[in-house]
Formats: C-alpha cells, sequence, structure tokens
C-alpha cells in the first residue's frame, strides 16, 4: 500500500506543471508583421512603377515604413523566445504582454500562459 501511494506521488509530481514548465528567455519588442505586409505592398508596387529595381527599393521602403507606422500606432507585438525542459527553442508573437525573462511559463500551440506556482 505504501508503495503505491509513494508511486502515485512521485507520478502527480512528474506530470505536474513545475517539472515541464517553459521558461522565458528572451521579451523584445516586435514589428516584423506590420514590416512584412508593408513590404510586400511595396514591392508590388515599386514592380510596377520601376520593375525589378523599382520592386527591390519599394519592398526595401516599404517594410521600414510599415514597421515604423505599426511602431507609431501602439500595435507592436512582444515576440518571445521561450526554452522547454528539452532544451528546445520556440519563437511565439503575442500582443499581451506581462511576462519577463526567467519567468516560467505555459506554451500550448500559440498562446502563452502563467505556469501554476
Amino acid at each position: 500500500m505504501k508503495k503505491s501511494i509513494v508511486l502515485l506521488a512521485g507520478a502527480a509530481l512528474l506530470a505536474s506543471a513545475l517539472v515541464h514548465a517553459d521558461q522565458i528567455v528572451t521579451a523584445q519588442s516586435d514589428t516584423a508583421v506590420g514590416g512584412g505586409f508593408a513590404g510586400m505592398t511595396g514591392l508590388m508596387l515599386g514592380a510596377a512603377a520601376g520593375g525589378p529595381l523599382g520592386a527591390l527599393v519599394g519592398a526595401g521602403l516599404g517594410y521600414l515604413a510599415g514597421s515604423a507606422g505599426q511602431e507609431a500606432a501602439g500595435l507592436e507585438q512582444t515576440l518571445y523566445v521561450i526554452k522547454d525542459d528539452e532544451g528546445k527553442t520556440t519563437r511565439v508573437r503575442s500582443s499581451s504582454g506581462g511576462f519577463v525573462q526567467g519567468q516560467q511559463v505555459s506554451l500550448s500551440g500559440s498562446q502563452v500562459t502563467q505556469s501554476a506556482p
């Protein structure tokens, strides 16, 4: 009987969120989404106006304008680099900030939530 209680307690501990918690390695502001959309638009407009050279210039200027526009509008996201217990790192963009470097979190798909203490 005592062995089964010890085994159950050990299994519960290993299955707990503390053992499998992921940790935030870095958290930084990110405007790549706005830059990507505006860069693609600039690419198409530049290609229509100036051919291949116009496409390159339009894409570069569009990316810079899109990143700056996203930041000016206050719509930047937070890019989290999260390391799991096996050492694998994952990059997740989230518009809900509040997590800091070193914090224990749970990652479910692309949703980051705080781990239970």
